[in-house]
């Protein structure tokens, strides 16, 4: 027991801890393989932290405890960062421009005053050790009743306003939301393009389009957030988009009423989009650590600074590797999504499913022309968003690829599914003056078995569309809302 205290356990127990804490907060959805992986890593990263300190110390506790500050700063950065703007949100407190030469500094003088004091720091090694064990004990008691108690979870409730439908078919749904796809009236008035062509293709499929359909905001998050809420946000329109609205956003799309709706009609949950759910994070930035374990790294230092710090490498330095890291992040998102949802489609199911898919097509960069061959690296940078003819070559691409995922989706489906092909927003990019109306003007086309469209207005906005399709569907009586456009100036 007395040679306990002379090596820094700590340093593991942290990862232990920080892993487990994360398993426990977010029960039954990382799975255990993954953090076992995720523990491993950080032990790992531990190990060659306390390797090169020992260089520097020639004293494991010593090394151990510096080799601790670094790895604390890099788990707990996001929760001191969101203090900070919480209680000094205006500050330059809260700012990375003080935060990190701040935390580097800091850092910086422990590593020194470590090396100066002359006491061996056991007593502050057994402390650490006992606080963590015991809070590693703690959480493994919590998960345990979760464990436990997990049968016992109440069932999704059906949200207000509306009612349970016991009776009613319930079909997969697969809702793919195809950002920046505009209306066949902004392409013939404004690109000088005809897509009949693709929207008659989706009628010998049994779709119907919307032909005069329109989003109700003209930014994606505040759009989806809308769509799948079935409501507006309660934001004023006329303004700049600032990070309250934003988390608005968030939450409303993690806790939408639709998904409510359908989890207490006994569906469940795929999540392929560029948004985080409960349980279900965004499909986004995938790396060699599984999707999941987001949920645990999210906060972070270096989620943080992929997040809030990379993009300005982009925009203030114009560091190339950066540049070509982001440009390319779309299409990379993209492939991944697609070939997720392929495979969804491809597996049996033993209960209806809402499979939510959202892919950056035909948003810019224009990554194809509509034969697929890849634009030069040079028409993918900021600035060639306003090409059309690259949009219009690149939305036909497109429509190759949409037909594809929809043939094979109908293929694949065992019982006839509900098919619903979303644009959020209009085209936002033009360099002259147009009317407004231009900026939302989008594409919505649904598929469903009985084909029964008669209630889909030819102006149907997104804010109603799914209130349309509950009533027709599921035997709701949810009155359509008053049509209007909210516009959100960009920051």
């Amino acid at each position: 027991m007395k040679r306990i205290p002379a090596f820094p356990l700590f340093l593991f127990l942290l990862p232990v801890f920080f892993v487990l804490h994360g398993c426990m907060e977010n029960y039954d959805f990382v799975p255990l393989k993954d953090a076992l992986l995720l523990t491993g890593l950080y032990c790992g990263a531990s190990i060659i932290l306390l390797s090169l300190f020992w260089l520097f110390y020639r004293n494991f506790i010593k090394a151990g405890l510096a080799s601790f500050c670094i790895m604390s700063f890099h788990f707990f950065f996001g929760s001191i960062h969101d203090g900070l703007k919480k209680y000094f949100p205006e500050s330059f407190l809260s700012k990375y421009s003080f935060i990190l030469p701040a935390a580097f500094v800091l850092l910086l003088l422990a590593v020194i005053l470590i090396k100066k004091r002359k006491k061996t720091f056991t007593r502050l090694s057994f402390y650490l050790n006992t606080l963590l064990i015991l809070l590693i004990a703690v959480d493994s008691i919590m998960l345990l009743t979760k464990i436990i108690g997990s049968s016992k979870q109440e069932q999704a409730t059906t949200p207000d306003g509306m009612i349970p439908c016991k009776n009613c078919p319930k079909p997969d749904i697969y809702f793919i939301i195809a950002d920046e796809y505009v209306g066949n009236t902004t392409l013939k008035d404004k690109f000088g393009f005809d897509n009949s062509g693709f929207i008659n293709d989706l009628a010998a499929r049994g779709f119907h389009t919307i032909p005069y359909s329109s989003s109700n905001y003209n930014f994606t998050p505040y759009s989806v957030a809308s769509t799948l809420n079935m409501d507006y946000l309660d934001i004023r329109a006329q303004k700049k988009a600032d990070q309250s609205d934003l988390a608005l956003c968030y939450s409303t799309i993690k806790n939408n009423r639709f998904l409510r709706f359908l989890q207490s009609e006994g569906y469940t949950f795929r999540n392929y989009s560029i948004f985080d759910f409960p349980g279900q994070p965004a499909r986004t930035e995938v790396t060699f650590l599984p999707v999941k374990t987001k949920l645990i790294t999210g906060q972070t230092f270096i989620s943080r600074f992929n997040r809030d710090i990379r993009y300005h490498l982009v925009t203030n330095l114009e560091t190339k590797s950066e540049i070509k890291r982001m440009t390319y992040g779309f299409l990379h998102n993209n492939e991944n999504i697609y070939k997720l949802t392929r495979q969804e489609a491809a597996t049996v199911s033993p209960a209806p499913r809402l499979v939510l898919t959202h892919l950056h097509l035909p948003h810019y960069p224009y990554y194809f022309d509509k034969e697929g061959k890849e634009q030069p690296f040079e028409k993918l940078v900021e600035g060639n968003q306003t090409n059309k003819v690259a949009y219009t070559q690149y939305l036909q691409y497109g429509n190759k690829k949409y037909l594809e995922l929809i043939d094979h989706i109908l293929k694949e489906s065992r019982t006839p599914p509900i098919i619903i092909l979303m644009g959020d927003h209009g085209f936002r990019h033009f360099t002259e003056e147009v009317d407004l109306k231009y900026w939302y003007l989008n594409q919505i086309s649904v598929y469903t078995p009985g084909k029964n469209y008669a209630a889909y207005s030819d102006s149907l906005t997104n804010v109603n569309f799914l209130r349309v399709l509950l009533n027709t569907e599921y035997k709701q009586q949810l009155p359509l809302l008053k049509d209007q456009a909210v516009f959100i100036e960009e920051r």
